[in-house]
């Protein structure tokens, strides 16, 4: 599956899977990052919440091949991307809105991390393994989360 990006910005890094041989480019900053407690992320990152960085697919090159999507719950829901060779997290897709791709990876998958934004808060609080001392807003329960994930995107969205 190819996503193309259509400009080139400031930032330009390589991402990949754990393993390193699923690797796909982002070619501009993320717009959003936040930490994700939710059941499906401790499930799939393997520990307690995943480092969610958010990018318009036009902006993400993936390879051909490698990557394996599912979806873990009813539309509408991220199409996640597990590398085919070892079976962690490479990037979860989202359509929204007509024209509205969004491209979720976790920081770990990022080259140049110290480049990411800083974090805006915690959603799916209420499903913690652990409490997060950061100083972070925490954010409980599923519509709450959701509708917090909304309120940081938007504005970023019409930027």
């Amino acid at each position: 599956m190819s996503i193309n990006a259509s400009e080139n910005h400031f930032f330009d890094t390589e991402c990949s899977c754990p393993c390193g041989k699923t690797r796909f480019q982002v070619e501009t900053k993320p717009i959003l990052r936040f930490f994700c407690h939710c059941k499906i992320c401790q499930q799939l990152y393997g520990k307690g919440f995943s480092d969610v960085n958010v990018v318009r697919t036009k902006h993400v090159l993936l390879p051909e091949n490698g990557i394996e999507f599912s979806t873990y719950r009813a539309p509408p829901a991220l199409q996640r991307g597990l590398c085919a060779h070892c079976q962690k997290p490479v990037i979860g897709l989202l359509t929204s809105l007509p024209g509205l791709k969004l491209a979720f990876i976790a920081g770990e998958n990022f080259s140049k991390q110290e480049q990411l934004p800083a974090p805006l808060g915690h959603v799916f609080y209420h499903r913690k393994q652990a409490n997060c001392d950061d100083g972070l807003p925490k954010i409980e329960g599923y519509l709450r989360s959701e509708w917090q994930i909304s309120k940081w995107l938007l504005p970023r969205l019409i930027k």
